[in-house]
């Protein structure tokens, strides 16, 4: 890799803004792109078990749990999680929450709700670039995002 491939890699991440652009969509469906924030296919959506994915959502973190449930100091929280796992500190990352059921409302309004998944649902995406990835399993039990209970994932990566 080159210098200037490098810099453009240390520029280039996942985007569900560019996402929700480029599918014209809130939501991902079998056969759609995910792209990053260059407009380059990273991940294609192959399968799909359950359908319903948070793309609006950033990384759980410390200032959330505070806000939302007073208990932010040292509550193990998807940004430091993928941070870590990256050797990285990214102030904030959107990523695609898989499972994850947000609602839109006719008012605009949101609302996080029960996931749709059971126990052994799956996605398979392809990678359409090379990717460093970050992953985590999300942590918060307080909200119905886990339907109140956190559970380990299950990560197969094929070449």
């Amino acid at each position: 890799m080159t210098g200037r491939q490098k810099n453009m890699a240390a520029r280039e991440f996942l985007s569900t803004g560019v996402t929700i652009d480029c599918n014209a969509s809130l939501k991902l469906r079998a056969g759609d792109t995910i792209f990053t924030n260059l407009y380059n296919p990273m991940f294609t959506l192959l399968s799909d078990d359950v359908g319903e994915h948070d793309l609006l959502h950033p990384c759980c973190r410390p200032e959330m749990y505070e806000f939302f449930y007073h208990n932010g100091a040292g509550h193990p929280n998807c940004l430091e999680n993928i941070n870590g796992c990256l050797n990285k500190q990214y102030p904030v990352i959107h990523p695609v929450n898989l499972f994850m059921r947000t609602i839109i409302n006719p008012d605009g309004s949101i609302s996080v709700e029960q996931p749709l998944s059971q126990p052994g649902d799956k996605v398979v995406l392809r990678a359409e670039m090379d990717v460093r990835l970050g992953i985590a399993a999300c942590s918060v039990s307080e909200s119905k995002c886990n339907g109140g209970k956190c559970s380990p994932i299950k990560i197969i990566i094929e070449p």
